[in-house]
């Protein structure tokens, strides 16, 4: 009966206590298992991980490289809005019987005003690039939020199997000691030997997940840190119903727009490719003692090649690129629905375990204590029963993991990453001249 009230306090220990109530020194983070998912929609903020994903930001070599792009598609502007032609200087010197010397100027007009045509393109694309950067950035920011979600919930798991190790070894050696005073049959010895062997087995899975997660958000990262920020304790509620209007300022969307602006720009520089640019110039010299002044013009004759095929080019490119929008804004908008669909459904799950499911496992322990003392269980199945008790804590575990994943995906659709990590526009904006400052 002593050997019956000891295992019984143990295992209710191990299983009632949460599994963030004795975490490892070493991760003093918030467990994700203490969300609450409320209708709330005010942004959360939090300053350790807007630092830490601006730290990613800035160690990110993809971000370096679109905030590079950006200046070269500026310094395209810049160029693109200089003048089309330079001046010429011509000078002619004649020695004969009478002496001629000449001095001119000679300047190509930009008639079609192509100019114009170029800086417009020039614009377009410094649009694009500039939503190349901001998407970028979400994608930056959308991958170590997951990699955070994902290593907090191997970390978790891997906390939850060393509570089953440490279960099943307390067992083992109960076992051993009532198996030594012929109280306990070699059957329940074996299935504590066995069962403790799986638990091994389980938890060095589960180190090799955490090894692997702690790898990839490192990777994400760029950091060797070991005290990663927490993800929020507190999460808003899916909106009933999904805007459109959010796909506006989707940045993979603001890029293809871009690119169809430009290409309808092309066409109306391919257009002003087929318009004379005349040549005017000016002259002034001397023959002998005769003063010479002259003024040319001279047209180009377009015979040979009229640009036409250039124009219906351009026009073709830019039926490409608006399919391309039109195409990627189905997909993008199939997406957002489908995200916020999976937001939903694991959010409820979350909501009802929270209200109802936590408290009764909890009843579940005590109801399993009061049969132990009661001698209505034996010791195989107050086990099993107690390992059924893990295994629903792991399922919430998984679950928790899995509304997180919904959640940062529903925002990536939706274009709310940055808004929900409390950053304002101002500061997005500069995060890419921090990025090249380093």
């Amino acid at each position: 009966m002593l050997f019956k009230k000891y295992l019984s306090a143990g295992v209710l220990a191990c299983l009632v206590l949460p599994v963030w109530a004795a975490p490892p020194p070493e991760y003093p983070q918030r467990p994700l298992s203490t969300l609450t998912i409320s209708a709330d929609t005010a942004h959360f903020s939090d300053p350790s991980l807007q630092a830490f994903i601006q730290q990613v930001w800035r160690d990110s070599p993809i971000m370096l490289g679109a905030q590079a792009a950006v200046e070269a598609a500026r310094a395209r502007v810049a160029g693109a809005d200089r003048p089309l032609y330079n001046p010429s200087l011509e000078l002619e010197a004649e020695r004969t019987d009478v002496n001629t010397a000449s001095i001119g100027f000679r300047q190509t007009l930009d008639w079609g005003d192509k100019r114009a045509a170029q800086t417009g393109i020039a614009l377009s694309a410094v649009r694009s690039a500039e939503a190349e950067l901001r998407e970028y950035r979400q994608q930056v920011a959308v991958e170590a939020l997951e990699a955070l979600a994902q290593y907090f919930t191997a970390r978790e798991m891997q906390m939850l199997a060393v509570r089953r190790s440490q279960l099943m070894k307390g067992f083992v050696d109960a076992v051993q000691q009532r198996q030594a005073a012929g109280d306990m049959g070699a059957l329940e010895g074996t299935l504590a030997h066995v069962t403790y062997s799986e638990a091994l087995m389980k938890q060095a899975a589960r180190e090799s997940e955490l090894a692997e997660a702690e790898a990839a958000l490192q990777a994400v990262s760029g950091s060797g840190r070991v005290d990663w920020p927490s993800l929020p304790t507190r999460l808003a509620a899916p909106p009933q119903q999904v805007d459109p209007a959010l796909l506006q300022s989707l940045p993979a969307l603001v890029v293809l727009r871009s690119r169809m602006e430009a290409a309808k720009s092309r066409i109306g520089l391919a257009e002003r490719q087929g318009r004379a640019d005349p040549t005017i110039g000016v002259r002034a010299g001397r023959e002998g003692s005769e003063t010479l002044l002259g003024l040319s013009l001279e047209i180009p004759l377009f015979v040979r090649n009229n640009f036409k095929a250039e124009v219906r080019a351009a026009s073709y490119d830019a039926v490409v690129e608006e399919l391309a929008y039109r195409d990627a804004h189905r997909r993008a908008k199939a997406r957002l629905a489908g995200s916020l669909g999976r937001f939903k459904n694991t959010s409820r799950a979350w909501r009802a375990w929270v209200a109802t499911g936590q408290q009764a496992h909890r009843e579940q322990m005590s109801l399993l204590e009061q049969l132990w003392q009661a001698e209505e269980l034996t010791a195989t199945d107050y086990l099993i029963q107690a390992k059924q008790n893990i295994n629903t804590q792991t399922a919430a575990t998984v679950l928790v993991g899995e509304v997180w994943r919904a959640a940062i995906g529903w925002l990536d659709a939706s274009a709310q990453v940055e808004a929900w990590l409390g950053f304002t526009p101002a500061q997005t904006e500069n995060s890419g001249d921090k990025t090249d400052e380093k």
